[in-house]
């Protein structure tokens, strides 16, 4: 549902669960694979989903900080 959320606002270079790329695909800058990324009005945007429980979001977050600052990560804690 959220891919197809995506398309029809206008996102692009949506990737799921393959390794972190800048904005517009243009270099890769991590092995880690994002559960979800893509390109809206020029900017990258990273998701991670977690659980409560998992503990690993903060982690996540912050490599895909660290591994491209201009971006926005975007953590978000389902059930």
């Amino acid at each position: 549902m959220d891919i197809k959320y995506l398309r029809n606002m206008g996102a692009t270079n949506i990737r799921v669960n393959q390794q972190q790329l800048k904005l517009d695909n243009s270099q890769r800058v991590g092995t880690n694979r994002p559960d979800l990324q893509f390109d809206y009005k020029g900017r990258r945007y990273h998701v991670e989903y977690d659980t409560p429980t998992s503990g690993r979001g903060p982690g996540h977050q912050s490599r895909l900080t660290s591994n491209d600052p201009d971006a926005e990560t975007i953590l978000l804690i389902v059930p």
